[in-house]
């Protein structure tokens, strides 16, 4: 278990370099070459045809992780039904999806969304290539997602990896030649196509004699996957309701310069999330294959050993990302006047809050237990879109944010209930973690705040030698808070033996 461990963190801290590049790169590419309204517009449309990935409904997620199961305990005939049949449901949805690419040449989408910069063709044909490149991502992910069938679940990240880096990287190149929104759109999806089609090629070789076509394919079993996926697709969908919708609300009310405001914050702290997130992300299929197993008390230690190094990380990994921010936008961007104390504070914290949140879901998540689960992050998620339109009119962005962040942490407390059930209510599962955590941000985000404020009244050099001295005292406050010697002790002696978390 824990080679497996080690090769998905290698895996994961590749797609944190891609990540990065992509950030790092896109931003400014776009800006130089088009100026910040008509990069806004492009965030607003991306994320727009952007949800057009919701149309996997869960299929991906619930077929890896059951047919990972079945696989585990020996029925391949209940494998190969399943996986014919997920395959049919999704190659429908995939259909409704190219149907509603074609729509854009239709509805008059610049006007629906306040596009002013394009014209209307090329808004019709940016839509569609960015919708067809969503449509093939989904089957791109459910055959990468069935790596985890064969324990190679890193190979399907690698792939993954892969796939998004080369269209990043195909963007940036467009962009500085300067070509039109629609060429762009359409140079990402031809490198997309040739991706997909390399990984599952590779897949094939891996899988053996298990079936990845619709060889046992039945409208029984199709259907019978419906509501369990449809859970897995409400979950999905928070993707669009706290990432894309809110660009789509904020162009509304408050317009394009705030988005791009919002999306560099976002982009700037989400990238200290989603590292922790690769922490989490490395240890799920160790999490179905427990589960797979029936090996509760080894779910368990997989459970608080996880907690303990992603509580500990979540204030050194956003509250750094929070010193570090002007630094950022001035040698990144060269726009220094786009940092704000409070707005990054309240990111922050946000990101903590998300951190927390995706940690304790997956546990709900990887075990196909996430009925309630969905309820939770779907409706919550509605609610604050709705609540947050008020806010937003009354006092603008960081009246959006704060609705978000109450939105957070109150997904977290229900979750945090589903994972006792999970354990049946086991009495090591405590709220304690959580409340340390959250006193660790609120006694170190102020201070931080007075330690930007300060070095920013001096010099660049100056806000660097605070940002690296305040992250020093952060990892030094998050090892005695939560207790982080015992588990770089058993973490060391893992790593000699070369075998897995010990379960006793």
């Amino acid at each position: 278990m824990f080679q497996r461990i080690l090769k998905m963190l290698g895996a994961l801290a590749a797609s944190i370099g891609v990540t990065v590049i992509t950030q790092l790169l896109l931003p400014p590419a776009f800006l130089h070459s088009y100026g910040v309204n008509k990069y806004g517009e492009w965030l607003v449309l991306s994320g727009t045809l952007s949800y057009l990935s919701t149309l996997n409904f869960g299929i991906t997620t619930y077929a890896s992780n059951e047919l990972t199961m079945l696989r585990m305990r020996g029925n391949i005939a209940g494998y190969t039904g399943l996986q014919g049949s997920t395959l049919a449901l999704l190659l429908g949805m995939m259909g409704i999806g190219l149907a509603a690419c074609s729509l854009a040449f239709v509805f008059p989408l610049g006007k629906l969304l306040h596009l002013t910069t394009l014209t209307p063709m090329q808004v019709a044909v940016t839509a569609f290539f960015l919708g067809l490149q969503m449509v093939l991502n989904i089957l791109a992910g459910y055959y990468n997602s069935l790596f985890m069938v064969v324990e190679e679940s890193h190979r399907g990240l690698i792939w993954m990896n892969t796939r998004a880096l080369g269209v990043a990287l195909a963007g940036v190149a467009l962009a500085m030649l300067k070509v039109n929104i629609p060429s762009l759109a359409l140079g990402q999806f031809v490198v997309a196509v040739v991706l997909t089609a390399m990984s599952v090629y590779d897949l094939k070789g891996r899988m053996g004699d298990l079936s990845l076509s619709l060889r046992g394919a039945t409208w029984k079993t199709a259907k019978a996957t419906l509501a369990p996926s449809g859970m897995f697709a409400m979950i999905f969908a928070q993707q669009f309701l706290i990432f894309q919708a809110p660009v789509v609300m904020l162009q509304w009310i408050l317009g394009p310069e705030v988005v791009v405001l919002f999306s560099i914050s976002r982009t700037i702290l989400s990238t200290a999330r989603q590292a922790l997130n690769k922490i989490t992300s490395a240890i799920a299929p160790e999490i179905t294959f427990s589960f797979a197993n029936r090996d509760m008390p080894k779910l368990l230690k997989i459970f608080h050993f996880s907690e303990k190094i992603v509580f500990a990380g979540i204030p050194i990994a956003n509250l750094s990302a929070y010193l570090f921010s002007p630094i950022l936008l001035q040698i990144w961007l060269h726009k220094p006047n786009l940092f704000n104390t409070y707005t990054y504070g309240l990111m922050a914290l946000i990101s903590g809050a998300m951190s927390m949140r995706e940690h304790k879901q997956f546990f709900q998540f990887s075990t196909n237990t996430h009925k309630r689960l969905s309820i939770i992050v779907f409706f919550g998620n509605l609610l604050m879109i709705g609540v947050s339109i008020p806010f937003t009119m009354r006092f603008g962005l960081n009246g959006f944010m704060s609705v978000w962040l109450v939105s957070e942490l109150s997904q977290m407390v229900l979750i945090y209930f589903e994972n006792k059930k999970l354990f049946d209510h086991h009495p090591s599962i405590s709220f304690v973690p959580v409340l340390k955590l959250a006193a660790v941000m609120i006694v170190s985000l102020p201070i931080c705040a007075n330690m930007i404020e300060f070095a920013r009244q001096r010099s660049l050099t100056m806000v660097g030698a605070v940002a690296v001295a305040g992250t020093i005292l952060l990892c030094v406050e998050c090892y005695l808070v939560f207790g982080l010697r015992d588990v770089i002790g058993e973490l060391v002696q893992r790593m000699r033996r070369g075998s897995g978390l010990n379960t006793t």
